[in-house]
């Protein structure tokens, strides 16, 4: 039998921990010291605390959205401690936390004016690299095979589950790979998708609007098979091989004797 009284107080700890008040001290600190329960423990060492807990939360940030930071500069630091007063920490998970830090920043910060306009897009390709890293391709990809409904004459097809879409309005991957193109930021429809590999790190590849309009859209396999390549007919059987081939898309083809993978 657990101490339902002990447990709200640890509840009441960890929401001061990661509270504003305790984390950047001000008028708000006096209200929450009064807090009963709080009395009896050090308020300096708590203090203490959630400010390690704010700077090591805040420090991986700022290595999953470096080049994000390095596009604000020191005015990052505002992001981040208006993102830490929004969202108090629901994991200790990376990525979760990414994720959320991704939504807050494109809701409250990705069209500031004082930042270039391709801020948004590098902070959307670095949370789908964040996710990437997370990834396990072989495990992935053996689960998803696993996961699709017996093939029936036509082919069914799903996006590779290691593979993550990000349309963007500039082409950013010289940020990202500095020997792409002659260094300059192009403004221009830019789909990318972002793959994670088995041994090597993510790769960050452009793909044409009809191939990126057919990966988003095909985020698992289909309840029902596809008539003659989703409607499309030749052009998009043709798109799926091509796609297949290149990885970034999983085929299973129901036709006797044939493999799937």
């Amino acid at each position: 039998m657990y101490n339902r009284r002990l447990l709200d107080r640890q509840t009441a700890l960890l929401r001061h921990l990661t509270s504003e008040a305790f984390i950047f001290g001000g008028p708000a600190l006096e209200a929450a010291v009064r807090d009963p329960d709080l009395r009896g423990m050090n308020l300096g060492q708590l203090r203490l605390e959630a400010e390690f807990s704010y700077s090591k939360r805040m420090k991986r940030i700022r290595d999953g959205f470096s080049r994000t930071a390095a596009l604000f500069g020191p005015r990052f630091s505002a992001v981040t401690r208006g993102f830490a007063a929004a969202c108090p920490p629901r994991t200790y998970e990376r990525y979760p936390d990414a994720r959320a830090f991704h939504e807050y920043f494109m809701a409250h910060w990705a069209d500031d004016p004082a930042v270039p306009a391709w801020t948004g897009d590098v902070a959307s390709v670095e949370v789908a690299l964040a996710e990437a890293r997370t990834l396990r391709p072989r495990p992935a990809v053996a689960v998803a095979l696993a996961a699709c409904p017996p093939p029936p004459p036509a082919l069914r097809y799903r996006r590779h589950p290691c593979v993550l879409p990000a349309r963007c309005r500039h082409d950013v991957r010289p940020l990202f790979d500095p020997g792409h193109g002659d260094g300059r930021i192009e403004e221009r429809d830019t789909p990318l998708a972002v793959f994670a590999a088995a041994g090597r790190p993510p790769q960050i590849v452009e793909l044409s609007p009809e191939a990126f309009d057919l990966l988003e859209a095909a985020p698992d396999w289909p309840p029902s098979a596809p008539e003659a390549g989703n409607g499309d007919g030749e052009e998009t059987a043709l798109l799926v091989a091509a796609l297949a081939a290149q990885g970034l898309l999983l085929v299973r083809d129901g036709a006797p004797g044939r493999p799937h993978g």
